[in-house]
């Protein structure tokens, strides 16, 4: 069984024995950890870290009936790790951003883009696999179409997520939380950032798919 198979097929192994997935859940936990210490500020921190935990939430309910591959964990901790640094600075004050300003003499931050890129190349994946399993989408264009209007759709959900959770919980800080910064245009910008990620990660099946055809076919015909 190649590298790639074992990642794909991480999902079989039980829990117990699969000590990449803990190692991963050990080190995210680490991390959240840290990030939960003195944020900049509590309020925008909470609820930040909400729909998070909500997620994770989600996660581990999911877990008996379809245990994603070690694969698809790796890079949703991954993502949750990058929101949980910018939840620790509101997004808006991250050491990055300061960096990123001074290099490029700009005024407004980019990580929060940076994250949202991160959401679209990351999280198709394990949607890929969530697709593959719960809908039988098994044929490639089929499952990469119904994975990009996934993505994109829970893109456009989390905006509004995010607008109605600083309106609801406090109105006066809506605009700090949302981080629009003085662009009108956040919210579509930060969507434009996850169809970016999404369409690279789209590339990267197709490159994938090829890759691992030629591979098949090559043993194949080594075997005859």
């Amino acid at each position: 069984m190649t590298g790639i198979s074992k990642w794909l097929r991480s999902h079989l192994i039980p829990f117990k024995q699969n000590r990449l997935l803990q190692i991963t859940i050990a080190v995210f936990t680490a991390l959240w950890i840290i990030a939960a210490i003195r944020p900049s500020d509590w309020k925008i921190w909470a609820v930040e870290n909400s729909l998070l935990v909500a997620f994770v939430i989600v996660l581990i309910v999911m877990y008996r009936k379809f245990p994603l591959s070690n694969l698809s964990y790796l890079l949703i901790a991954i993502f949750l790790a990058m929101h949980a640094y910018a939840a620790h600075y509101t997004y808006q004050h991250t050491p990055i951003d300061d960096w990123l300003k001074q290099l490029f003499h700009i005024k407004r931050g980019f990580y929060d883009r940076i994250v949202h890129f991160a959401f679209g190349l990351l999280i198709a994946f394990p949607v890929r696999e969530a697709v593959q399993y719960f809908l039988k989408l098994h044929r490639k264009w089929p499952a990469y179409i119904v994975t990009f209007t996934m993505i994109m759709s829970a893109s456009a959900l989390y905006e509004l997520l995010e607008m109605w959770s600083a309106y609801l919980f406090n109105k006066k800080m809506a605009a700090k939380y949302i981080g629009l910064e003085g662009d009108v245009f956040d919210s579509q910008k930060d969507m434009t950032s996850a169809l970016g990620g999404a369409l690279i990660a789209i590339v990267i099946f197709l490159i994938l798919h090829r890759a691992l055809n030629g591979k098949n076919n090559t043993i194949g015909k080594n075997t005859d």
